[in-house]
This record gives C-alpha cells, structure tokens and sequence, in this order.
C-alpha cells in the first residue's frame, strides 16, 4: 500500500513549534524540499500555483507576503527556491528564527503599524501575495496604494479576501448577518455568533468585489477577478476544514455539460480572487 504524504502545511507548522529544540535543521529543511518534490497535499496550494505559473522556469523574483500570519506561504515560497521572499503584518505572529534555521538569507519578515507605509523603497517587489488579509483592513484605499506604491512597473498582485455578498462569514460562523447595517451586525452577532458583535465590528471589514475593484483601478492597470478559476481548479484549499468538501466542489465543477452551471453557482457564495497589474 502507498504511503500516504503529509501535508506540508502542517509539518512546516509542527517545525515552528519546535524551534528551541536541538535538531539539525539544515536536515530538516532537505526533508521538507524532497517531500515537496513528491506533489504532497499543499493547504496553500493556490497561491503557489498562481506564483508559478506567473513566474514560470524563474525563481529571480522578489516577493512580498502583504499580511503573512505565521510565514506559511513564505516558507514555502523559499523551499520551492524563490530566494528573495519577504513578509509583513500588524501582528508578529512569524518567528523569524525558522528563517535563520533554515539559513534563508535573503529572506525577511517585519512587524508593521496600519495606515503607516510598509518599510520598503518604491518598485521594490515584482510579486506581492495576499490570502484572507483584505478583509480585516480598514482604511482600503491606502493597502492598495502602498501595495502599487512599492510594487515594480508591470508588477502583479495575487489577492484573495472575502467579500461582502458572500452569504456564510467564516469568522462568525454565521449566515447573512454581515449583510445588515453595523448596529444591527453588532446585535445579531452577540446573540449567534463565537465572538461578541463589538469585537467583529471592529475586526471585519468586508466589502463587495466591486467596492474593491474600484479602488484598485485607481493605482493598477489591470484588475481581473480569477474567482471562477480557482473554483474550477482540483486540490486548491487553505483550510483543513474545507479539504475534502474542496476536492468534491472541483469535481462537481469539472462535469461535463453541467461543471460551468455549478462553478459560476459556487463562485457567487466564495471568496474573491483578484488579480493586479501595475
């Protein structure tokens, strides 16, 4: 019987909180490179493809992770050999000891305020990356600005966030509430949702597709949502819990005569994928 492969996601996870331990981690880091050359169940699968695709048989590309979390993609970006691979967010979840473990030099993770400007000299980036970021930032306009301001001509940004009108809130677990006026959200969250609505309010920030369109196009020059491409595509999942309902979706998705019906279903009620040219 095959063995079956870890999913990486979670051994890079498991890695991080054993970073005090006295373990050979340059060992640890040929591991992890070989296992990914096996095509292991990837969690960020996604926006790895969208990476490689774009970048094809190159890994010269200086990339930013735009609100990196733990430095999941980060790490893998850099074990897939892209060298000059950066992160940044409001909250210092990154231990940037695995980056020194690892001895990924030319790579960097930096603790940033909101609505200040990111730590980085114009045209600096040909990549910037976001996944589940967009929705818990308020002032808009200005992450998109800072993300072109930095961003090399003819740059691309892969941004995937949550939008307004997709009727089930992951973060409340709940059905349609986030459709209502603030004051209202705030009532129907104290009562249904895991956290109290005050909190939310303050936490969740969720806009259409267009809303977000809009502002892009007044700093990029091309803006595609790549939604229905991502639905269609089999093993793209950034969550445990979805694993198994993903790959069900991308079959349903890929029938003949009825896939397109069930995508284009399926794309009205998921997250946004929006694509950026500089």
């Amino acid at each position: 019987m095959e063995k079956k492969l870890p999913v990486v996601d979670l051994v890079i996870n498991d890695l991080i909180s054993r970073l005090d331990d006295d373990c050979d981690w340059l060992k640890e880091r040929e591991k992890l490179e070989d296992l990914l050359n096996l095509d292991p169940p990837i969690y960020r699968k996604w926006p790895l493809k969208l990476i490689d695709d774009h970048c094809g048989d190159s890994k010269d590309f200086r990339i930013l992770d735009y609100g990196c979390g733990t430095g999941i993609l980060n790490i893998l970006l850099l074990l897939k050999g892209y060298s000059k691979v950066d992160g940044v967010d409001v909250v210092e979840k990154f231990d940037k000891r695995i980056l020194d473990n690892f001895q990924f030099h030319n790579a960097s993770f930096k603790l940033i305020k909101e609505k200040t400007p990111l730590p980085f000299e114009d045209s600096s980036f040909d990549i910037i990356t976001s996944s589940l970021v967009l929705e818990h930032v308020e002032d808009l306009d200005f992450y998109y600005s800072e993300a072109a301001r930095i961003l090399k001509p003819g740059g691309v940004c892969f941004f995937n966030f949550p939008h307004r009108l997709k009727p089930y809130d992951s973060h409340s677990r709940c059905w349609f509430i986030h459709y209502f006026p603030k004051g209202i959200r705030k009532v129907l969250w104290d009562i249904f949702a895991r956290q109290d609505g005050e909190y939310l309010n303050n936490y969740l920030f969720l806009r259409t597709i267009h809303t977000h369109k809009k502002i892009a196009r007044k700093y990029f020059s091309y803006s595609e949502d790549r939604s229905y491409k991502r639905i269609k595509h089999n093993n793209i999942v950034i969550r445990k819990s979805a694993f198994n309902l993903r790959h069900i979706l991308a079959w349903l998705c890929n029938l003949k005569f009825v896939g397109d019906i069930f995508a284009k279903i399926i794309v009205k009620n998921a997250s946004a994928d929006l694509f950026l040219i500089k």
